[in-house]
């Protein structure tokens, strides 16, 4: 502690005017800086919420322009302190390539960010799901994306995952169909059944006429009947549509007397098997 207070006191006594003058003038330039890289980043924000850019452009953007002036900050503060320009380029030189040897996961995502923002395999406001995580995008930085789930989540990407991942984009397209399978007892006539649930798609009114919706019979599952009802639907109605035409189906085929089974399991006992606790019940 001794050498501490020797060494700030033969400081300040060797100290000239033309030193303090430096530091003040440094600590000036320091606040003037700030203050004016808050206003250029205001007035940007200002500037890009009126354009036509994508949300996710402007938003790397901004990152990019701020962490840069900082970085200007820095070094005219460096300079006014009296620090040689060349000495102060090879340290940052240096400096940054430690720092990029150790961030080179870092500069994967800041690449990752780059193609997304160039290539746009989706945009702030669409629905998206990778391998591990789905949600609405609300911003993408220049390392991460960050996502919104349906249970009110907030989820960061880093970027290099969504650019070198698969990555299904629900809301690129206007439209999404609706398919919806309904097991039906082998004894349903066919074509009531099919006419039924045309019926109820085609009388929802956020169906879309073209495609018309369209049900067929799939196929014998386990001695029951499998339909499927397809109907399309604008994209931002897909969750409306889908709940809304399971409940109407459910209603209808009981209004009709039509069966919807619940799914079964056949038990098969073998030979010598002596009481049914050896067996699996039925569901």
């Amino acid at each position: 502690m001794d050498d501490i207070l020797s060494g700030l006191k033969s400081f300040f006594s060797q100290a000239t005017a033309d030193t303090a003058l430096k530091i003040i003038g440094s600590l000036a330039l320091l606040f003037l800086g700030f203050f004016v890289i808050r206003r250029i980043m205001h007035i940007f924000d200002r500037y890009a919420k009126r354009s036509r850019l994508d949300k996710g452009i402007i938003s790397f953007l901004s990152s990019a322009l701020s962490i840069t002036l900082r970085f200007i900050l820095i070094i005219s503060v460096a300079s006014a302190l009296g620090v040689p320009s060349t000495s102060l380029i090879a340290i940052l030189s240096s400096l940054g390539l430690a720092v990029g040897l150790a961030l080179q996961g870092s500069l994967g995502n800041v690449a990752g960010g780059l193609m997304l923002l160039l290539f746009h395999p989706f945009r702030v406001g669409d629905y998206i799901k990778n391998d591990a995580v789905e949600g609405t995008v609300t911003s993408v930085n220049i390392m991460y994306t960050q996502l919104s789930t349906f249970d009110g989540k907030r989820v960061i990407v880093p970027n290099s995952t969504l650019s070198n991942g698969i990555v299904t984009n629900f809301s690129a397209e206007p439209m999404r169909r609706v398919d919806i399978t309904f097991p039906l007892a082998y004894e349903t006539d066919v074509s009531t059944a099919r006419a039924l649930m045309i019926q109820i798609a085609t009388d929802h009114p956020l169906v879309l006429n073209d495609p018309a919706p369209d049900a067929r019979m799939g196929g014998l599952d386990s001695g029951r009947l499998a339909f499927t009802m397809r109907a399309w639907c604008k994209t931002p109605d897909f969750w409306t549509v889908t709940f809304d035409l399971n409940e109407g189906l459910k209603q209808a085929f009981e209004r009709s007397g039509i069966a919807v089974l619940p799914p079964q399991n056949q038990v098969v006992m073998s030979e010598g098997s002596t009481s049914g606790q050896d067996a699996a019940r039925l569901p």
